[in-house]
């Protein structure tokens, strides 16, 4: 009995080697799988991280596209540039009809973000190009130009209030 019990536990210990040696060959082999798709999947990934990298690279170097074409790109500029002010002045004005408009205060507020913007820093550089190119000072030209249109304007306003106020007064008396 004690023969018929060392070789069945001897066939048992060789049958779990076996199956021992078989989960190991099968662990390798589904590790040395995952190793070659995680491979994969970087390779892939550095390929595409690297087509980005070179397209985005190419889009932020307008520097270089600028000094090739100048002409398209400042008509680009200004072309842009004019549509965002033409957008910006419709929805004020539509939305000024409206009191308390949420577009008209977003508006107003753009527009005198960027005037003080471009009162601080462009209208100086720009002023001091313009009067080393031509020779004037266009800083108290645009002063002069905005003194003179306040004044014709206030007064026009002034004289057509003064024009109604009497009609009304008329109509008011003989009515």
């Amino acid at each position: 009995m004690i023969e018929q019990t060392t070789s069945q536990d001897a066939h048992k210990t060789t049958s779990q080697d076996a199956h021992k040696k078989g989960l190991q060959r099968q662990i390798r082999r589904t590790r040395d799988s995952m190793r070659d798709t995680v491979e994969q999947i970087q390779d892939a990934a550095e390929e595409k991280y690297q087509a980005v990298k070179k397209t985005v690279s190419d889009v932020l170097d307008y520097r270089e596209e600028f000094q090739k074409e100048p002409v398209v790109w400042t008509v680009g500029a200004l072309s842009a540039g004019f549509a965002a002010g033409y957008a910006v002045g419709y929805s004020h004005k539509v939305a000024n009809s409206k009191k308390g408009s949420q577009v008209a205060d977003f508006a107003d507020t753009v527009v005198n973000d960027l005037s003080r913007l471009g009162q601080r820093l462009v209208l100086p550089e720009l002023n001091a190009k313009i009067t080393e190119l031509f020779g004037f000072n266009f800083g108290g030209f645009l002063q002069q130009i905005g003194s003179n249109g306040k004044h014709t304007r206030t007064k026009r306003l002034q004289n057509r209030r003064r024009q109604r106020q009497p009609k009304r007064g008329r109509n008011k008396k003989s009515g």
